[in-house]
């Protein structure tokens, strides 16, 4: 595992994970469902995360800023929202496109992308880079380091990533339908991951890799999370599956995960209670 390079801040704000674009995130799963074969593990059973699981657990960085996220469930909560918006509706563009299972990047797709601020191999959308080195300096200026794990990460990158894991699971007995369903619990096939599209950010704290050998749920018990928690809208970012929209989003609850979709849709979700998903429906 690469050791952390370029160190940034936050600010811990205490209670911020109910009121903040972080606070009740969303956990995602893909349920996996059909027949075993007489040596494959029965179709309920819900394997741990290994070291190299994830969307966005961690995998040694390359050049498109690799890594992946695992997360740990939290439990569902109410979806309840506000009788009526503090903000009106945005009006869908490049940065709300939704990208997941059902909603594939098309084959033709390319995005611009250059290095984030202080790091030479994670790239961000050209046109949103600003704002995310602007909520690092700003987690700096507030005194707690922040580390970004993972960033763009090509569909050629993403492809060897899912394979890999749809290989641990052929190793552990599943059969080939079966891992590909459980190795999509972890790790979106290609072309379904927001890091192929450049405007997703796995954040941890800059001492995490000193505590932890992974991406946790854990991660949302840190000052870091709680300042992202109340700030991030400020710079145009939600965290993208919080634990109540599991359902929704189809991945597990990663409070690392940090979406850009533009401060007017970043507070829109955040004052609604809504993820991506209710947003373009």
């Amino acid at each position: 595992m690469k050791k952390m390079g370029a160190s940034f801040l936050a600010l811990a704000v205490a209670g911020a994970l109910l009121t903040g674009c972080w606070g009740m995130g969303d956990s995602s799963s893909g349920s996996s469902s059909g027949g075993t074969s007489s040596s494959a593990p029965s179709s309920s059973m819900t394997p741990s995360p290994t070291p190299d699981a994830g969307e966005d657990g961690i995998y040694p960085e390359d050049g498109d800023g690799a890594g992946a996220d695992e997360g740990d469930r939290m439990p569902g909560q109410s979806s309840s929202q506000p009788a009526k918006a503090a903000a009106a509706q945005p009006d869908a563009d490049w940065r709300t496109l939704l990208v997941n299972a059902e909603h594939p990047l098309g084959s033709d797709f390319s995005v611009e992308t250059v290095p984030v601020e202080g790091y030479d191999d994670r790239l961000f959308d050209a046109r949103a880079v600003e704002d995310l080195n602007r909520m690092l300096k700003g987690a700096a200026d507030a005194g707690l380091p922040l580390y970004l794990v993972s960033t763009y990460r090509s569909v050629e990158r993403q492809t060897a990533l899912y394979r890999r894991k749809v290989n641990y699971y052929l190793g552990q007995g599943y059969t080939q339908e079966l891992a590909e369903q459980q190795a999509a619990r972890w790790v979106a096939a290609p072309g379904t991951s927001e890091h192929n599209l450049g405007l997703a950010a796995d954040i941890v704290s800059a001492d995490w890799y000193q505590n932890n050998d992974d991406l946790t749920g854990a991660f949302e018990e840190t000052p870091e999370f709680a300042w992202l928690s109340q700030h991030c809208v400020e710079y145009g970012f939600v965290l993208r599956y919080p634990a109540d929209k599991t359902a929704l989003t189809g991945v597990e609850y990663e409070p690392w995960h940090a979406r850009y979709v533009g401060v007017e849709a970043a507070r829109y979700l955040t004052e609604n209670g809504l993820c991506l998903e209710e947003l373009n429906t």
